[in-house]
């Protein structure tokens, strides 16, 4: 079964600055399950854009599913338009300066998943770019994960000092230009080396996105589970 949660349904009291988050998909499984899947967009990017992206149009079996808008708005244009986008934070890619924290985007969406009654399942992290990136940020923040999934992300080392080990895979287009492959391998080894690394997937004709083939991969990643 699925149901499109509505950010109006939720009361924001419980999260900082009084900032809402739109939960755009929440789907649960039919029979009982305790096993959630958290997608996280990338940066100037959406829910809605994500789910096709990474999970194609099937649904997850034995799942609940949560994918939410970033907490910061940051239209982004195309051509002559501006599309709707969100981001989770803000780090200058120039200086590194981080101007807004992922730590106050996942006490915000560490506050929505108890909103919705989810903060007791086990769950699995599908990062993409930005996403991936962010993922450790909602584990030191409390969330019970055993397992990332980053596509399309790199590895920060020092995102990870102090989160308890978790399984970390990494899938990623030999051709991105965006979040080029050798830095995302070469970062992934040295979080390999500190124990969270599990598999890193090549796709050889892939840029900054996921195919069918990555698709496939993420699936049986999460049967795996």
């Amino acid at each position: 079964m699925s149901q499109k949660i509505n950010a109006s349904e939720f009361s924001s009291q419980t999260i900082p600055l009084d900032i809402r988050l739109e939960t755009s998909y929440l789907y649960q499984p039919s029979e009982k399950s305790e096993r959630g899947l958290l997608v996280l967009h990338g940066f100037t990017d959406r829910a809605q854009s994500v789910k096709k992206r990474l999970l194609g149009d099937e649904p997850v079996p034995h799942f609940h599913v949560l994918i939410p808008n970033g907490l910061f708005p940051c239209p982004s244009k195309k051509n002559s338009e501006f599309k709707e986008a969100y981001a989770w934070y803000f780090r200058d890619p120039q200086s590194g300066k981080q101007m807004i924290s992922p730590e106050f985007a996942a006490e915000a969406l560490m506050n929505l998943i108890a909103q919705v009654g989810l903060d007791h399942l086990d769950w699995t992290i599908l990062g993409f770019s930005q996403g991936g990136f962010f993922a450790p940020f909602l584990l030191k923040a409390g969330l019970n994960c055993n397992t990332i999934i980053g596509v399309g992300a790199a590895y920060r080392a020092e995102a990870y000092e102090g989160v308890s080990l978790v399984k970390v895979y990494g899938i990623h287009g030999a051709q991105d230009e965006i979040v080029p492959y050798a830095q995302a391998k070469s970062s992934f080894e040295m979080i390999t080396r500190l124990g969270y690394g599990a598999k890193f997937f090549t796709l050889p004709d892939l840029g900054h996105s996921l195919n069918g083939s990555g698709r496939k991969i993420v699936r049986e990643l999460l049967e795996s589970r």
